[in-house]
């Protein structure tokens, strides 16, 4: 089916001119006395072959040819106006609309048609209509005016069965009325492996647009070791202006690919170390990976709080330290990379704590994880120890002076004995029901801060009360104390001392 801008002129008999020397003339040089019978022989002459053209173009064999009206997308346009030409007439000899198939009657010959059809541009073309060839199909495409621009140079240059990758294009839509429902179309060795979102192009303006690719797992590729050579094409949907660009398609290097696990034991406040090593056993160079680590089971510490534990030496000093690039391990090659872990000072002690060691890449299937697993031997080391002075049983004397027991202040003191600062230690009288104000009073109650090692000094007061006069006995008082746990924020520690001050009224 040929293009054409401009229909040919029709062919008159007007336009035909005999020479002198024509074999007609040198005939009739040749026949003498038949000269004054030569009008009438060259008449019956025309006549047959006017006839016989007549005759192979008004009851010549005909065909039965069915044309069909459709966008490049293959969908039926009903919806058009169709103009059908003989070669070489300028009237059309068939004008018909709002149908998308026609069933004709045609001299095998060449036709030229006018298909207008709204929202697209007029499509004007030829068909041949022979024995082998009568079902013509004449393609019209939408009016968009649209360039794809950086499709090549954007294409990732490797792909991998199984991955995906995103990348972005702009399209560029060069004409000044707006594009509606603009849509991409994959082709070539990509066809239906894209997502994109298009939309609506403004007038004489550009549009970014993201293009997801996602590789099938079973995509067909010959070369497992060196990758098969391939090419992609994107287009505007219903126009037929694509963009190309070659790449190389590899199986997915996971189920060739090794990786270490990792085992890390330590006591609080202390280190341990442990080296990953990751093995390439595929015949082609692998890039862009990432390692790290996740903590999927812990019950004493905190999930995330173990992750912020553990750093890949080479990058210590960086805000992620968790986290590692590898730019590439080549063909049957490895790489080895140090992950040390420093438990801090404030660690409970839990063992088996449970987590993954985590290779990632954007071609990847999926990540690879091997299993990693820590033991914080031995917990936080703190802790208070209480004492009172001067030590219990202490003695409160009758004073006739005042007719009353004697006070007596006495020191309770709070000694740090771990490695963590302590903080909001808190005492009260546990049994105070019994042990009332009467008997002990604390004068001071709270301790804001207390370093390791340090020791804090609180007041209390001591007495009995009046009514036991005749009839003393001891009285035993029970303290409480509590203070923020140092290893879990939102939760205090807290101990009962039972009969720590013992009281004794004397007569």
């Amino acid at each position: 089916m040929a293009d054409f801008d401009k229909f040919d002129d029709p062919l008159y008999s007007g336009d035909v001119e005999f020479e002198n020397e024509s074999p007609i003339g040198q005939v009739t040089g040749a026949i003498g006395p038949l000269k004054k019978f030569l009008p009438a022989i060259i008449a019956l002459i025309v006549i047959a072959v006017i006839a016989f053209l007549a005759y192979d173009f008004f009851i010549g064999s005909v065909l039965s040819a069915t044309i069909t009206i459709q966008n490049i997308e293959g969908k039926m346009l009903n919806e058009n106006t169709i103009k059908l030409y003989a070669e070489g007439q300028e009237e059309p000899m068939f004008s018909d609309s709002d149908s998308s198939i026609y069933d004709m009657q045609l001299k095998p010959g060449t036709y030229r048609y006018v298909v207008t059809v709204n929202g697209y541009d007029t499509a004007k073309s030829s068909f041949t209509i022979s024995s082998e060839d009568k079902e013509p199909i004449i393609k019209v495409k939408k009016d968009f005016d649209i360039d794809i621009i950086n499709f090549e140079q954007n294409f990732p240059e490797k792909l991998y069965a199984g991955s995906k990758s995103t990348f972005s294009i702009k399209l560029k839509n060069n004409s000044d009325n707006i594009a509606e429902n603009v849509e991409l179309v994959a082709e070539d060795d990509i066809e239906k492996w894209v997502t994109a979102t298009v939309g609506t192009i403004q007038p004489n303006s550009t549009k970014d647009v993201e293009i997801e690719i996602t590789v099938p797992q079973n995509a067909e590729i010959n070369d497992e070791d060196e990758g098969d050579q391939k090419t992609a094409a994107v287009r505007v949907k219903y126009i037929t202006k694509k963009s190309n660009a070659d790449f190389i398609l590899y199986p997915n290097p996971a189920a060739k690919m090794d990786l270490d696990e990792a085992s890390f034991g330590a006591k609080a406040g202390e280190k341990d170390q442990d080296t990953i090593g990751i093995e390439n056993n595929n015949k082609f160079p692998i890039e862009d990976l990432t390692l790290t680590i996740e903590i999927t089971s812990a019950t004493n510490n905190s999930k995330n709080e173990i992750e912020q534990w553990f750093q890949f030496t080479e990058v210590a000093n960086r805000p992620n330290p968790q986290e590692i690039e590898i730019t590439r391990i080549e063909a049957r090659g490895d790489v080895e990379k140090e992950l040390q872990i420093i438990i801090p000072i404030t660690a409970q002690k839990e063992d088996d704590i449970k987590g993954n060691i985590i290779l990632n890449a954007p071609y990847l299937a999926e990540p690879i994880k091997r299993t990693l697993t820590l033991d914080v031997t031995e917990g936080a080391d703190y802790g208070v120890s209480i004492s009172v002075s001067p030590r219990s049983p202490i003695e409160i004397e009758w004073d006739e002076t005042i007719g009353n027991y004697e006070e007596k202040i006495i020191d309770i003191k709070a000694k740090n004995t771990g490695k963590l600062d302590l903080e909001n230690i808190v005492f009260s009288v546990a049994n105070n029901v019994i042990c009332d104000t009467e008997w002990l009073l604390l004068i001071e109650n709270t301790i804001d801060s207390l370093q390791a090692g340090e020791t804090e000094t609180i007041k209390a007061k001591l007495s009995a009360p009046i009514s036991m006069r005749g009839r003393e006995s001891s009285k035993h008082c029970n303290i409480r104390y509590r203070y923020d746990n140092p290893t879990i924020t939102g939760i205090y520690v807290e101990k009962d001392l039972i009969d720590f001050i013992e009281v004794v009224p004397e007569p």
